[in-house]
């Protein structure tokens, strides 16, 4: 059995779609059988994601 567990910003379902199934090719690839490979996502808020003191979401209003 593998597991992946990813951290993303928010992404609209049929982009999740297409990240789990490229994952899970990625270790299928590598051995992993495919129906014991499980792949995870957690969708964290981007006023929640921050890098050199500021979120995200602070640094989109910044930039615009």
């Amino acid at each position: 059995m593998a597991i992946i567990r990813a951290e993303i910003g928010h992404r609209d379902q049929e982009t999740k779609e297409k990240i789990i199934a490229e994952l899970t090719d990625v270790l299928v690839k590598y051995g992993s059988p495919r129906k014991n490979t499980h792949v995870l996502l957690y969708e964290v808020s981007y006023d929640n994601w921050a890098k050199g003191g500021k979120t995200y979401n602070q640094r989109k209003k910044e930039a615009q």
